[in-house]
């Protein structure tokens, strides 16, 4: 039981950064599809708020791709681990 929760949890995590690579998630969070994520696009994901001022790194107040796939990279990353 225990091996085919670590599959189906290795499964998200590499269909994760598949999503990552052509940017699907982030162009159906930018429902105005104006090329960034504003606050009230990010609430559509939950927990996307929370780590708002630690991506917004040109402090702007959106989220451009770049800044976007950071914590895609990093969630992809510390699933990797904890499924170890």
């Amino acid at each position: 039981m225990l091996q085919k929760l670590t599959l189906a949890a290795l499964a998200l995590t590499v269909s994760g950064v598949v999503i990552a690579a052509d940017g699907g998630l982030y162009r159906d969070l930018d429902t105005n599809q104006d090329g960034a994520i504003s606050p009230e696009e990010a609430a559509a994901m939950p927990g996307l708020n929370n780590e708002w001022t630690k991506l917004d790194v040109n402090a702007d107040g959106k989220l451009d791709e770049a800044e976007f796939a950071k914590l895609e990279f990093s969630d992809a990353k510390s699933s990797g681990a904890k499924s170890e």
